[in-house]
């Protein structure tokens, strides 16, 4: 091992030219590699969204949750799998092992769901499966709103949404706020008696009415062409002229028995910022990309479609993660500068200028040595990486100084630098090899940290692990060829007899070395020579700080409190409450936050997932706020205090804060499994847990739980027998309550 270094340290033209060839590297990779806020890791859960319009929980956990659970159960990997059904939905949440692997994870969970669609009603709406992101806000939000038609927004949010699909580093868009389009069928119920027609009958008009026939293809003996029947409904008068009936030249028609217009679905969700209705588009990155360019990205598609749009309509920017993660890292960036300025000043002071240049040169190296091992391995520059950065920044000097202060020392004695550098490499292999493997000891058992924070801490091991391994190459053969052309050549006669007055062929007393250097190494004389006192004193020191800290705690968190710069306002409440009553609660609730100092932006979002996926069960809607930043404003608990003061006077509603988790997601700070055979008890059971937690564990708020929430349902009883005189049944009348309810949807149009 020593000849082989040997031999590389005496071909110094080859080692400059790797060395500058992996420092332009390491540029280039910094340059390139992409950067982000925190680690965007695969979080291991999945969740499955099954629909049914107007179907009871208990019936959507029978029909819908059920069949898809018993398909879901047996997927690889799987830990855990829970289903919750509510009006007119179900979800399958499931979460896999930590070391999943999520492309294969979704084409397994698609092929379940795609053989559990047969057991599924026919009239449910195809289920979706939803990846979940370690980061629950998006990565950047785009709103849309202005004085126009909703009509001309709802069509411009559209095509600028599949503008930003386009977007190579762009997973996907959320819209909230629009309305989809229908054609509305207002019938007549009198008109339609008395032309003797039924609903069954307007329905097997539009269906026979409603599609497109591939006929086939016609050869005629001189060509072969393809035959097809057009017959798709695309505007309100192909419904309004579609016939219905005929009595001998009278012909009816849709428009006899129905008013046919064209509209928006009854709103079911509202969308708001800064207190005006807005559609907004909330746009995700792929994992790895680079959260600073996505956004640029986003903004330049936004401004190009800005030149198509007509007067009047605005875009606005929120929730941009981009700009904090600019910011971290140029904080980051900042300490490293500033740790590397105070490295260098500690080390000009104790070994003088030429050589605290030469240690100097290591920093630089071993971090684009660094950076182009990281992109080697397809990781991303983020706080964690950076983190490890300034962590190691103090250790991967050590070696190089010690092969620069013992070649210095025989430079001094008369020995060419060249020589004398060698012989420090080769002298101090192992001591330097040893030093950087204890090190790197210390750093991998967090590499076995389980679980998502694992996940999430292994970036600053795995960025310390190779920063530490770079800063040994460089110590160990780029520091000794770079010493051997830049070291100084001469030496005066008198540094070189203190220098040889020293050297272990002579005879050496501590008492003769002068300075500070002198009074360390008497001292450390003394301490020698009493091996059993010092041993008698450290352990009684290690003892005493133990003691000491166990009779005053100070308390233990697995990640310290982190100033948020966004937070979510999760407003709960119980009952039977329509779109629109949802919507003036909200205001309410939205005006007393806007009043509260340190917000710049609140986005009013309810009737879609949002931005927030761990709400309580109960939460009717959301804001999500983006505070000012920091140096403007006070603490976030200051804002989150007043939020609570004003809209404590808010009857029937309930208001959750979450801050956005600047680390691995670790949710609320006590998690609670209540499992029973049957919801009668559980339901007590949880209620006495809650109130213990609420009422007699005390310092708790923002408690929760999953249990069914209360609400009024109307059952309606069909009495067969009356009904079979009249000879009609269940699948008869259904139509008839659909029509007073929410409708029947009875065909789609382009």
């Amino acid at each position: 091992m020593i000849g082989a270094l040997e031999n590389i340290l005496r071909r110094p033209k080859t080692v400059v030219v790797i060395m500058l060839v992996m420092l332009l590297a390491g540029v280039t990779a910094y340059i390139t590699l992409p950067k982000e806020s925190q680690p965007d890791i695969d979080v291991p859960y999945l969740y499955v969204s099954i629909s049914q319009s107007g179907v009871s929980p208990a019936d959507a956990e029978r029909l819908l949750a059920r069949p898809m659970e018993t398909e879901l159960r047996n997927l690889d990997g799987l830990k855990n799998i829970t289903s919750t059904s509510t009006n007119g939905h179900a979800s399958v949440f499931l979460e896999f092992d930590i070391n999943f692997d999520k492309d294969q994870a979704l084409v397994d969970t698609r092929e379940k769901v795609d053989a559990a669609k047969s057991k599924l009603p026919d009239d449910a709406n195809e289920p979706t499966i939803h990846e979940i992101s370690a980061n629950g806000f998006a990565t950047i939000t785009v709103a849309l709103f202005g004085d126009i038609p909703e009509r001309t927004l709802v069509n411009i949010a559209q095509e600028l949404e599949d503008d930003l699909k386009g977007i190579s580093t762009v997973r996907d868009v959320n819209m909230a706020g629009n309305r989809e389009e229908v054609l509305d069928v207002i019938v007549d119920l009198l008109k339609l008696e008395s032309y003797n027609l039924t609903t069954n009958q307007l329905f097997d008009a539009l269906a026979r009415n409603n599609l497109v026939v591939a006929a086939g293809t016609l050869d005629t003996g001189q060509g072969k062409f393809a035959l097809e029947v057009p017959g798709l409904i695309e505007n309100a008068i192909d419904v309004f002229n579609l016939p219905l009936k005929t009595d001998g030249n009278t012909i009816v028609t849709f428009g006899d028995v129905a008013t046919v217009k064209r509209t928006f679905k009854d709103a079911t969700n509202f969308t708001r910022v800064n207190g005006q209705p807005a559609i907004i588009l909330e746009v995700n990155k792929r994992l790895g990309a680079n959260i600073i360019d996505t956004s640029q990205f986003v903004r330049d598609t936004v401004e190009k479609a800005k030149a198509e749009w007509p007067q009047g309509v605005q875009a606005s920017y929120m929730l941009d993660q981009a700009k904090f993660s600019k910011d971290m890292l140029d904080s980051l960036q900042s300490a490293v500068l500033t740790a590397i300025a105070l490295v260098m000043i500690v080390t000009v002071a104790m070994l003088g200028i030429r050589p605290a240049i030469m240690v100097g040169i290591a920093i630089p190296t071993s971090f684009m040595m660094a950076f182009f091992f990281l992109q080697l391995i397809g990781m991303t520059v983020n706080m964690m990486i950076m983190f490890g950065l300034v962590l190691t920044v103090g250790m991967l000097v050590d070696g190089a100084i010690v092969i620069v202060e013992y070649a210095d020392r025989k430079i001094s004695e008369g020995m060419e630098r060249r020589e004398a550098f060698i012989r420090a490499a080769k002298l101090m292999f192992w001591p330097v090899v040893s030093s950087t493997a204890t090190t790197l000891a210390a750093f991998l058992p967090m590499l076995l940290w389980p679980g998502i924070i694992g996940k999430f801490m292994s970036y600053l091991p795995i960025m310390v692990i190779i920063t530490l391994i770079a800063s040994l190459i460089t110590a160990m053969i780029f520091l000794p060829v770079i010493g051997g052309l830049v070291a100084r050549r001469r030496v005066s006669e008198k540094e070189k007899k203190a220098a040889q007055s020293l050297s272990v062929h002579n005879h050496f007393d501590p008492k003769e070395v002068p300075g500070f250097t002198g009074a360390y190494v008497r001292f450390l004389n003394l301490i020698i020579r009493r091996p059993l006192m010092v041993l008698i004193v450290g352990v009684a020191s290690i003892v005493g700080i133990f003691m000491y800290y166990g009779q005053n705690p100070t308390g233990m968190e697995a990640f310290p409190s982190i100033e948020p710069e966004y937070a979510t306002v999760a407003v709960t409440g119980r009952g039977n409450y329509s779109p629109v009553e949802i919507r003036d609660m909200l205001i309410e609730v939205e005006k007393e936050i806007l009043k509260v100092d340190g917000i710049e932006d609140i986005v009013m979002n309810f009737g879609s997932t949002g931005a927030v996926t761990d709400t309580p069960p109960d939460t009717i809607g959301n804001f999500q706020l983006e505070f000012t930043p920091f140096r403007d404003r006070r603490y976030a608990k200051e804002i989150f205090a007043d939020i609570r003061a004003n809209v404590a006077d808010i009857s029937g509603l309930g208001v959750e804060l979450l801050e956005a988790e600047e680390g691995p997601p670790v949710g609320k700070d006590i998690n609670m499994r209540v499992v029973a055979t049957s919801y009668s008890d559980l339901t007590p059971t949880v209620a006495k847990i809650r109130d213990f937690v609420e009422n007699e564990l005390g310092n708790t708020i923002e408690v929760e739980d999953g249990r069914s929430l209360p609400g009024i349902d109307w059952s309606l009883t069909v009495n067969r027998e009356k009904a079979a005189l009249f000879g009609i049944g269940v699948r008869e009348l259904a139509p008839y309550v659909q029509l007073v309810t929410s409708g029947v949807t009875i065909g789609t149009y382009r």
